[in-house]
C-alpha cells in the first residue's frame, strides 16, 4: 500500500556519517550539465543508500508526461521509453500531489511497479521555482525502509537536482533573453529601411519570430486610408481572411488563428499615442503560455511596427506635399516665364507689325502699279511670306494676350473637335499619305460638352495639338481625340502612339520657341495653347514616355447655359464711294507716306504728321473729317491725341492704328474715345473699308 515516507523509529536511526553527506554535498549544482548531474546523484543514492534501483525523472511540458532522464539497477534502455502521466502510479501521484511517497509489499495496478518490481519503492518530488519539476525515485528488493538519517541524504540528492533544474532553467531563460535581445536590436534597422511598408512589417514579423520563437507572425494595420496586411509563416492567401478589428472579440481571434493552424496565441496592439493602428498576432502550433518577457518582447515589436506605419503616413504626406509643392512652384516658373516673354512679345509684335504693314502696303501698291506678270508673281510671294510672318506675330500676341471674360460664351466642344478634325484633315491624311504614311484619328466624344470660353481660341488651340500630334508620328499612327464631363468641368483629351516625349523636353514644351520638329515649325504651337487654357481658366496636363506617345488632358469649365445658334449675317449693301479730307498721324515715316499715297490715290485730302504734337497743331490749323493716328508715338501716344481731338471737336471721328493686335482691343481704347480700330498689318482694302466707316460716322453726326 502507498503511504506518505515515514523515517524509521529513532531507536532505529543511526547518526548521519560525515563522509556520506560530504559526498552529497560535493555534488556541483551548477557548472555541470543535467545528464551528469543526475547521474551523479543516482550513482551516490545507489551507493550510499543501498539503493537497487533508482532514476531521475523530469517532467516534459511538450509531451505532459515524466520522461526518465537517468537511472541505474534498470533494464539497459527499457526505461527510456517509459512515460509516466501525472497521476498515474506511485510516481504521477507524487508528481501531481507535490508529496513523497512510499510502497511496501503490495505493487497494486501501477504498472511500473509491476514491471520493475521492488519490495520498497519512493517517490520524492523535485521542486524547482515553487513548481514539481520531476521525480527521484528509489527502489529496494529487500523491501527495508529507509531510516530517518537515509531519509535525510535522499531529500538532499532531491534538493541538489532541484537546484541543478533551477540553475540550468534561468541559464536557458537567460540565453533567450539575449538572442530575443539580439533580435530585437534587429528590428530597429529593419523599420528604418526606406522600402514599402508591407515589406517593412513582413521583415519585422520574422524579426519577431525569431525573438518570441513564435511559428508565424500577422500584422493588420492601418497605413493611412487603406489597410495594410503582412506576415511571417503563412501564406499570402490566408491574410484576406484576417480583420483590422475582430467584431466578435477573442472568439474571432481564435477561430481564425485555429483556422491558420495556430493553438497558441499572444496579441499586441500597435499604439501610437492615444491611437490604436491595428494588432500584430503572434502564433505557436501548440497551447503554449506567453511569458510575461514574452508578452513584454511582443509590446516591443508592435511599438516598432506602429513607428513603421506612422513614418510610411508622415513620409507620404511629406511625399505629397512636395509633389504639391512641385507642382505650384512649377505653375508659377511658367507664370513668370509669361510675364517676362509678355513684354518682350508685345515689343516685338509691335515693331513687327510696323514693318509688315510698310511691306505689305508697299507690295499691294506696287501690284496695282505694274502689269508684269513676272513682276506681279514675285510680288505675290512676297506678300504671301508677309502674311505668314503677320500669322507668326499674331499667335505670339495671342500668348501674352488676356482677354476679357465679356468675350467668352458657350461653346460645344464636340463639334468644335469635329469640325477640326475636317480643318486638319488634308495634314493627317492628304500629306501623310503623299508622304506613304497612314494617320488614322478616332473620336470618341460625350454625349454634351458644353464649355464656357471663345470658340475661335479653342479652335486654335485644339489644332496646335493635333499639329504636335501629328508631327510625333512621322511614320504614322492613331490619334484619339477625346471629352469626357466631369465635375463643373470638361476633358478633351488628344492621345497619339507617336514618339513621346523625356521628361526633359516635358518640362520644356510650353516654352515659346521651344520645338524638336523640323524648322517649318516655329516653336509657338504648345506654349500658345498653355496661354489659351490659362485664359480660359483652365488647365493643361501631358502624360507621355519615351517611344510610348502622348496625351494631352485640356480641362475647362462647363458652360451652364446652352450655346447659342448662329446664323450666317446678310451680306451687306455696298457702300457708295466717298471722299474726305483726312489728317494721317503716324511716326513711322515709310508707313505715313504709304498711307498718303494710297488715301491720296483714292480721291481724299490727306495731311501727314511725324508725331502727335504735329498732328495737334495741323489739326487746331486745319478742318479735317477724320483723324487717322497711331497709338504707340514718343511723348503723345495715341490715346492722347484722341482725346485731345475729341475734346476739340466732339463729333471727329479717330481711327487708331495699332501693331498690339489683340492686347490693345476696341473696348479697350473705346473708353478714351477712339472709334475705330485699325489692326496692323492691314490690306489697303480694309484701309478704305475702315475709313468709310469714320466718314460715314461723321456724316451721321
Amino acid at each position: 500500500m502507498r503511504e506518505a515516507a515515514e523515517p524509521r523509529p529513532p531507536s532505529e536511526v543511526h547518526s548521519p556519517i560525515g563522509a556520506e553527506l560530504g559526498e552529497i554535498l560535493a555534488i556541483p549544482a551548477c557548472g555541470i550539465e543535467l545528464a551528469e548531474l543526475f547521474g551523479l546523484v543516482v550513482d551516490r543514492a545507489h551507493r550510499l543508500l543501498a539503493a537497487d534501483r533508482v532514476a531521475v525523472f523530469e517532467f516534459d511540458r511538450e509531451r505532459r508526461s515524466l520522461l526518465a532522464r537517468t537511472s541505474r539497477g534498470f533494464p539497459q534502455d527499457e526505461l527510456a521509453a517509459w512515460t509516466i502521466g501525472p497521476g498515474e502510479g506511485l510516481i504521477g501521484e507524487a508528481f501531481r500531489d507535490g508529496h513523497p511517497l512510499s510502497v511496501s509489499g503490495a505493487r497494486g495496478s501501477d504498472p511500473f511497479l509491476a514491471r520493475f518490481a521492488s519490495a520498497y519503492a519512493l517517490a520524492i518530488p523535485l521542486q524547482a521555482e515553487g513548481e514539481v519539476a520531476g521525480i527521484l525515485y528509489l527502489g529496494r528488493r529487500s523491501g527495508e525502509p529507509l531510516t530517518g538519517q537515509e531519509l535525510s541524504l535522499l531529500r538532499l540528492l532531491a534538493d541538489r537536482c532541484g537546484t541543478a533544474l533551477v540553475y540550468h532553467r534561468l541559464m536557458a531563460r537567460l540565453q533567450g533573453q539575449a538572442e530575443r535581445l539580439r533580435q530585437l536590436a534587429a528590428v530597429p534597422a529593419v523599420v528604418g529601411v526606406r522600402e514599402p511598408l508591407r515589406a517593412m512589417l513582413a521583415r519585422t514579423c520574422e524579426a519577431g519570430c525569431r525573438a518570441l520563437g513564435a511559428m508565424a507572425a500577422v500584422v493588420i494595420a492601418r497605413g493611412g486610408e487603406e489597410v495594410v496586411r503582412a506576415s511571417h509563416g503563412l501564406d499570402e492567401a490566408s491574410l484576406a481572411d484576417w480583420p483590422l478589428e475582430p467584431e466578435g472579440g477573442a472568439a474571432t481571434e481564435r477561430s481564425t488563428v485555429r483556422a491558420a493552424g495556430g493553438r497558441g496565441i499572444l496579441v499586441v496592439p500597435l499604439r501610437s499615442g492615444e491611437r490604436v493602428l491595428g494588432q500584430v498576432y503572434f502564433l505557436d502550433r501548440g497551447e503554449r503560455r506567453f511569458t510575461q518577457d514574452d508578452v513584454r518582447a511582443g509590446e516591443l515589436v508592435g511599438a516598432m511596427m506602429a513607428g513603421a506605419v506612422e513614418n510610411a503616413r508622415a513620409f507620404e504626406e511629406t511625399h505629397a506635399a512636395l509633389r504639391q509643392l512641385s507642382a505650384a512652384q512649377e505653375q508659377l516658373i511658367q507664370a513668370e516665364k509669361a510675364r517676362a516673354l509678355s513684354d518682350i512679345a508685345g515689343g516685338i509684335a509691335h515693331e513687327f507689325n510696323n514693318l509688315l504693314a510698310i511691306i505689305l502696303g508697299k507690295t499691294q501698291l506696287a501690284l496695282e502699279r505694274t502689269e508684269s506678270n513676272g513682276v506681279r508673281e514675285d510680288l505675290g510671294v512676297i506678300e504671301e511670306t508677309a502674311w505668314r510672318a503677320a500669322d507668326t506675330v499674331r499667335r505670339l500676341l495671342a500668348f501674352v494676350a488676356t482677354p476679357a471674360e465679356e468675350g467668352m460664351a458657350p461653346v460645344d466642344l464636340n463639334a468644335l473637335a469635329q469640325d477640326v478634325v475636317t480643318f486638319t484633315r488634308a495634314l493627317w491624311k492628304n500629306d501623310a499619305e503623299a508622304r506613304g504614311v497612314k494617320i488614322e484619328v478616332i473620336t470618341d466624344l460625350a454625349e454634351s460638352a458644353m464649355v464656357h470660353g471663345t470658340a475661335t481660341e479653342l479652335r486654335e488651340a485644339l489644332t496646335n495639338v493635333i499639329l504636335n500630334a501629328i508631327d510625333a508620328m512621322p511614320r504614322g499612327g492613331r490619334i484619339t481625340i477625346r471629352t469626357l464631363r466631369r465635375e463643373q468641368a470638361v476633358e478633351l483629351m488628344v492621345s497619339d502612339t507617336g514618339e513621346g516625349m523625356s521628361t526633359e523636353v516635358q518640362s520644356r514644351i510650353f516654352d515659346p520657341f521651344f520645338t524638336t520638329r523640323s524648322p517649318q515649325r516655329a516653336g509657338l504651337g504648345l506654349s500658345v495653347v498653355h496661354g489659351i487654357i490659362g485664359r480660359h481658366h483652365g488647365r493643361i496636363e501631358v502624360q507621355s514616355q519615351a517611344g510610348h506617345g502622348a496625351t494631352f488632358t485640356l480641362g475647362l469649365p462647363e458652360a451652364r447655359t446652352p450655346a447659342p445658334v448662329w446664323s450666317l449675317p446678310s451680306p451687306a449693301p455696298p457702300r457708295p464711294t466717298e471722299t474726305g479730307t483726312i489728317l494721317v498721324i503716324e511716326d513711322e515715316e515709310h508707313l505715313r507716306r504709304m498711307l498718303l499715297d494710297t488715301l491720296a490715290a483714292a480721291g481724299h485730302t490727306v495731311e501727314g504728321a511725324a508725331n502727335g504734337l504735329e498732328g495737334l497743331a495741323r489739326f487746331q490749323r486745319g478742318t479735317f473729317d477724320v483723324v487717322v493716328t497711331d497709338l504707340s508715338m514718343p511723348e503723345c501716344s495715341g490715346l492722347d491725341v484722341t482725346r485731345a481731338v475729341k475734346k476739340m471737336s466732339p463729333a471727329t471721328p479717330v481711327v487708331m492704328i495699332t501693331g498690339w493686335g489683340d492686347v490693345m482691343t476696341p473696348e479697350r481704347m473705346g473708353s478714351s474715345g477712339v472709334d475705330l480700330v485699325l489692326v496692323k498689318p492691314f490690306k489697303m482694302e480694309r484701309v478704305m473699308s475702315v475709313l468709310a466707316d469714320a466718314l460715314a460716322l461723321r456724316h451721321a453726326s
